[in-house]
């Protein structure tokens, strides 16, 4: 098992952000966030949007891409936001792996919308 070293929104979070062994790849919960500038996107929309981007760049990292998930499990911080945020995933998902879905508080400040993947590396053909 390999572990993708990426940026954490917490100093010392005790997990990684990405892992992969062969063809499975594990992604921990991620927000909308900037990791970088350390900041939120301001709308549940763009914080998904954002969420998704930092999915895909993890998935990348192991050589994988979003129609690759296989399972996902998604956390809401509230019943209003859940059609954005449903709307936005069936735009930008391309796959429809299974999945759980739930209202819950986010422990990052300011957080919509939570997500936690695993994906399987497709044969990709030329």
């Amino acid at each position: 098992m390999q572990i993708a070293d990426f940026p954490l929104p917490f100093p010392r979070a005790p997990y990684s952000r990405a892992m992969f062994d062969h063809d499975w790849v594990f992604v921990s919960g991620t927000i909308g966030m900037d990791y970088t500038a350390q900041k939120l996107a301001p709308t549940v929309e763009e914080q998904t949007r954002l969420m998704l981007r930092n999915i895909a760049s993890y998935l990348k990292a192991a050589g994988a891409r979003l129609e690759d998930i296989v399972n996902y499990t998604l956390i809401i911080d509230a019943m209003e936001h859940v059609q954005p945020v449903i709307g936005v995933l069936a735009d930008h998902l391309p796959c429809k792996p299974t999945g759980t879905a739930m209202i819950a508080g986010i422990a990052y400040p300011g957080a919509h919308v939570e997500m936690q993947v695993i994906a399987r590396k497709q044969e990709r053909r030329p």
